[in-house]
């Protein structure tokens, strides 16, 4: 792995921390560059993580570096390992007291740092300890805001209970703590893992401040584009069975009161570990709870036989 930096001091610990994984990404990191330069706040370091391109984006990548008065770091790997490892490294060397993931075709608002920064300072101190940080809505290329907003704004509330209590969906834009994140980085069991899994097991743990304010341009994925939005599960059944475990493991006490959640979680468990071949006694002894355990039995092997079922009727 190369690493490649600009000329801009490095050792001056900033208060963000900028993360983007890019894959033949020529044809959108200069958008991502463009709205980084716009930003009114220049707190902040760029974490840039190429991921064995074969297009032009490390050389775009590298004309950057002089361009700018704010830190750039340019990891250069020589092997694909996708977007969940990308994230990995760069939470991993991020020195901003706070991480912001944006994507290699998206543009952060130029108020962006500055309205993260005047939400958090109208918390207390004692609500800023407790917090893991502030999720903020997106909006798409044409300026409507993708999928829903939060019920109240400001509210404080964690992202289990955002996304299924109150029924909120679509992309939304994340500036947690640095430590936190460190702490709960993502489990590399897979080439991919869903993003929301770091939510997730963050959420578990701490509550969020939520804001109904755009901070983020999402361009929308496009109908068999490669975005990662459209890949196939079945093809990171482990990155996808991890999640659905930690799930199952870190919200065993809410999913009580939510019974068709508790059984589509344990479905989709079962789903992935059939499709690893994961036996049903791994599959026993990793659910903490004795209920659940109870419920897997009957739901994996309702699997098992849909999966048979599956495979007899794909060979005639």
């Amino acid at each position: 792995m190369e690493i490649i930096k600009n000329s801009i001091e490095h050792q001056h610990k900033k208060i963000f921390s900028i993360i983007t994984p890019c894959f033949n990404s020529s044809k959108s990191i200069h958008d991502v560059f463009d709205s980084l330069k716009k930003l009114n706040n220049k707190n902040f370091e760029w974490i840039v993580i190429n991921d064995a391109s074969t297009d032009a984006t490390i050389e775009i990548l590298k004309g950057f570096l002089e361009e700018v008065n704010f830190q750039i770091t340019i990891f250069n790997l020589k092997k694909n390992k996708m977007a969940t490892y990308g994230y990995h490294l760069g939470i991993e060397k991020a020195l901003g007291d706070f991480i912001i993931f944006l994507d290699h075709d998206d543009q952060i608002k130029s108020n962006a740092l500055d309205r993260f920064l005047k939400n958090w300072d109208s918390l207390s101190i004692n609500q800023q300890e407790n917090l893991a940080g502030m999720i903020a809505l997106c909006e798409d290329e044409n300026g409507n805001i993708v999928g829903t907003k939060f019920p109240r704004s400001p509210e404080i509330n964690n992202f289990f209970n955002m996304t299924f209590d109150n029924k909120v969906r679509g992309e939304k834009f994340f500036c947690y703590k640095n430590e936190i994140m460190k702490k709960n980085n993502f489990q590399l069991v897979d080439r991919y893992i869903p993003e929301s899994n770091l939510m997730y097991k963050i959420s578990s743990k701490y509550d969020t401040l939520f804001f109904n304010e755009s901070l983020r341009v999402y361009n929308l994925p496009q109908k068999n584009s490669s975005n990662l939005s459209n890949l196939d599960p079945i093809k990171y059944s482990a990155g996808f069975r991890l999640n659905y475990l930690d799930l199952l493991n870190n919200y065993s006490s809410q999913l009580i009161a939510k019974p068709y959640t508790l059984v589509s979680f344990i479905f989709h468990f079962s789903k992935y570990s059939c499709f690893l071949q994961t036996n049903l006694k791994l599959c026993f002894f990793e659910l903490k709870s004795y209920f659940h355990k109870v419920l897997l039995l009957p739901i994996y092997a309702y699997v098992r036989l849909l999966l048979l079922i599956k495979n007899l009727l794909t060979r005639k």
